[in-house]
């Protein structure tokens, strides 16, 4: 059985990382193929096993993709008919701005040859408010779901991948939106998610302790803004933010011990046939209950599938914790979903029972604390090479946080929360009382975490940059270190197999010795160029963000550079104070030392800058010249045309970042600079806006190459036709960070420009 799940699992998992699907009838084959092995006995059937699970993955694949909006449908005003499947996630902007986001649930498109589309990820106004279940009729502006694509950095068309996204876009507001119906019986229990989330608001009032119960109860995260998700990143805890395994685990436990009541009740009255049911059958209805109230997320049906095949087992005799058990939670979840495997959260759920399986195979007899200290000290053990793959690092108090917290959220704050949702419907005011009790312990503590995190940031969280082997050695340790070895043997095998991990060789990752790295990012609508070599690093803007929220300079960049092993900047532009170059200004100012900060002349308020003045040049050791040529001194200029021009040379090769200048100022800087202009390769002023990239100065510039930093089916149209087709009647050649992800360019002595464009390195089928 084991091998047999073992190649399902593999095989489906192996198809999600193919760069290409084989024909939609290669999928029938493969599945008439499977049926055929599997009359045969022996490997055959594990043979017949591998095959099904390609068949099977094949097919989702090519339905994802007959599903997914049409490239011809991008932008075009729909009319929407369908059902709010999710929760509406509202967010409170500084402005005082109110949004929601929610899955939609979508009939066929209004456009015949638009109508694959299923399920919608939209954004829509404040108002009218939205209920989960209700049916409406929206008017709105989709696109295909996209996502960013840079070295080092998570790229969110995995998710919409795994989650069934066919489009993302937004409500337009011009247009009314129409209510036709009240929640029908199937979306029931998401009506009742909501109403007990207003319940618990109404109980508790705005404030971080009722979001977080909001999340644990019903997986409504509107409360949680980025200053609360980076506060449980740097302790190690986000994971209680998010209904998983962790909770699903705890609240079957309850159950467990509740069933295990009930049978000494009713033995005591002289029933004992089926008592043996009772506790896995308690457990799998407390944990089914509770996997409603999420939603059935992606994570929390994880969760229940692995304890549902745990249960089942213990029901049927058999050992509950075994390895077979574990496979067949994996193939159950990838049969449901094939490309569950692309998230992290996947590897996290799988990897930590894996683990806690390892560990029961060798750990000695003890007493129930030493069990449990040993249990927790090895699993944040196990933690950190996953960690450090999946999100850059690792909290290093996360073993005393998580000892504190998960017994006091498994103890206390979840089943007094729970059973505030079972007094909901008889009193109010009791169910209430239970949600402050709740919340209390939360109210005492965060602010001390909070203190903890704004007095000494640097005793929380360790960046990690490991490689794959590195983290492949450590995984090999946290193998040995359970094995019954003699201290001194296990500390020699140990230490050199965890140092890759805990010493990462910076060094080797930066540019080669003669060699200058330029990297356009994709930051979807915005701007953030980095050139460094081998000692250097300069960037040029920070790319957009979420007002008072996350921003790219946190989720791009910063991964970027760590990836790069770049633990400083030289200089930072910033060209001027629009949005979606500026964005990243803080975030970088608090996590990376600057030796110069250069903005543009609308932001020479902004506290130790100096503002870019025509003239200003350095250079680097190894002859890389940089100039700025625009703006001048004394001139008064609008917000976009004050944008600080630069312009550097290296190694024969020059590169112009004109910020979002306009046409007026084009011919200004032409008439003055004239020659000096020149250069091999431009980023599109304004993104390619209709108003920037005249005639005259891309026949003055003469680039051989203009990059335009854009989104996809961006709102405003960038880059605009009329430049696109002024670039092609000129001959010059263009290239997109939003089709082709971030554009790297290596330039060394002699030799041509070298371009990798990072969204064709490692192609995916689902990314198309």
């Amino acid at each position: 059985m084991r091998p047999a799940l073992g190649g399902f699992v593999a095989s489906i998992i192996g198809v999600g990382q193919a760069p290409a699907l084989p024909p939609a009838w290669g999928g029938v084959l493969l599945g008439l193929a499977a049926v055929l092995l599997s009359c045969r006995r022996g490997h055959w059937r594990t043979l017949a096993a591998c095959v099904a699970g390609a068949g099977l993955a094949v097919s989702y694949g090519h339905a994802l993709l007959e599903r997914r909006l049409p490239d011809a449908c991008e932008r075009v005003p729909l009319s929407v008919t369908g059902t709010v499947a999710s929760l509406p996630r509202v967010t409170l902007y500084p402005d005082g701005r109110r949004q929601q986001r929610f899955e939609f649930l979508s009939d066929p498109l209004s456009l015949a040859h638009c109508r694959g589309p299923r399920r919608l990820l939209l954004n829509a106004p404040g108002e009218p408010q939205l209920t989960a279940g209700e049916r409406w009729q929206l008017d709105v502006l989709l696109r295909r779901p996209w996502g960013l694509v840079n070295p080092g950095s998570f790229n969110m068309q995995a998710w919409y991948a795994q989650t069934g996204i066919d489009a993302v876009g937004s409500v337009r507001s011009a247009a009314p939106a129409l209510r036709l119906a009240e929640p029908g019986v199937a979306a029931m229990h998401q009506h009742y998610r909501q109403r007990l989330s207003e319940q618990i608001l109404a109980a508790l009032g705005e404030g971080s302790a009722s979001a977080i119960l909001r999340a644990l109860v019903v997986a409504d995260r509107s409360g949680l803004d980025h200053a609360m998700w980076t506060l449980f990143r740097q302790y190690g805890i986000s994971h209680l933010l998010v209904i998983s395994g962790l909770h699903v685990g705890m609240v079957a436990a309850c159950g467990f011990l509740l069933g295990g009541i009930l049978v000494r009740g009713l033995a005591l009255a002289g029933i004992y046939r089926g008592s043996a049911l009772v506790g896995p059958l308690s457990a799998l209805v407390f944990a089914t209950a509770y996997t409603t109230l999420a939603g059935f997320s992606l994570a929390t049906t994880r969760a229940w599938l692995m304890l549902f095949c745990f249960l089942l087992a213990s029901l049927c005799g058999r050992p509950g914790l075994s390895w077979n058990n574990l496979l067949l939670a994996a193939a159950l979840l990838l049969a449901l979903n094939p490309l569950a495997a692309l998230g992290a959260g996947f590897w996290l759920s799988f990897g930590s029972v894996a683990c806690l399986l390892w560990l029961a195979l060798w750990r000695p007899r003890s007493g129930l604390a030493g069990r449990w200290l040993g249990t927790h000290a090895y699993m944040c053990l196990a933690m950190l090479p996953l960690s450090g793959w999946w999100f850059g690092g690792a909290s290093q108090v996360a073993a005393a946080a998580n000892a504190v917290l998960v017994p006091l959220m498994g103890l206390g704050v979840v089943p007094l929360a729970l059973l505030g949702v079972m007094l909901a419907p008889f009193s109010g005011n009791l169910a209430g009382k239970a949600w402050g009790l709740a919340a209390w312990p939360l109210q005492q503590l965060l602010p001390l975490g909070q203190a903890g995190a704004q007095d000494h940031p640097e005793w929380l969280y360790a960046t990690l940059t490991p490689t794959l082997p590195a983290v492949a050695l450590a995984l090999v340790a946290l193998a040995l270190a359970v094995m019954p070895l003699r201290s001194l043997r296990k500390l020699l095998l140990l230490t050199p197999l965890l140092l890759p991990l805990l010493l990462p060789l910076h060094g080797q990752r930066t540019a080669a010795a003669d060699a200058v790295q330029i990297i356009a990012l994709d930051v979807g609508q915005g701007t953030a160029v980095l050139v460094y070599d081998r000692d250097h690093a300069m960037l040029y803007d920070t790319g957009g963000g979420v007002p008072g929220g996350p921003d790219l300079a946190d989720s791009v960049i910063l991964p970027l550079l760590r990836s790069r092993g770049i633990s400083r900047l030289d200089t930072l532009i910033v060209s001027h104070a629009d949005h979606d170059h500026s964005a990243g200004l803080d975030t970088l100012r608090a996590r990376l030392p600057l030796e110069t900060l250069l903005v543009g002349a609308d932001m020479a308020a902004e506290p130790g800058a100096t503002v870019c003045r025509a003239g200003m040049a350095w250079r680097w050791p190894g002859g890389v010249r940089f100039q700025v040529l625009a703006p001048a001194t004394g001139e008064a200029l609008a917000r976009n045309d004050g944008s600080c021009v630069l312009r550097l040379q290296a190694h024969g090769h020059s590169l112009l970042l004109p910020g979002d200048i306009g046409a007026d100022r084009e011919r200004q800087l032409v008439r003055y600079w004239r020659e000096s202009l020149a250069s091999d390769l431009v980023l599109a002023p304004h993104h390619g806006s209709n108003t920037s990239s005249s005639s005259a100065w891309l026949k003055q510039v003469d680039p051989s190459l203009v990059v335009y930093t854009h989104g996809r089916a961006n709102h405003y149209g960038h880059p605009a036709a009329a430049v696109t087709e002024r670039h092609a009647l000129l001959g010059i050649a263009t290239r997109s960070t939003a089709l082709e992800g971030a554009l790297e360019w290596t330039l060394r002595p002699g030799q041509a420009p070298q371009l990798l464009a990072h969204r064709s390195r490692f192609p995916r089928y689902w990314e198309q």
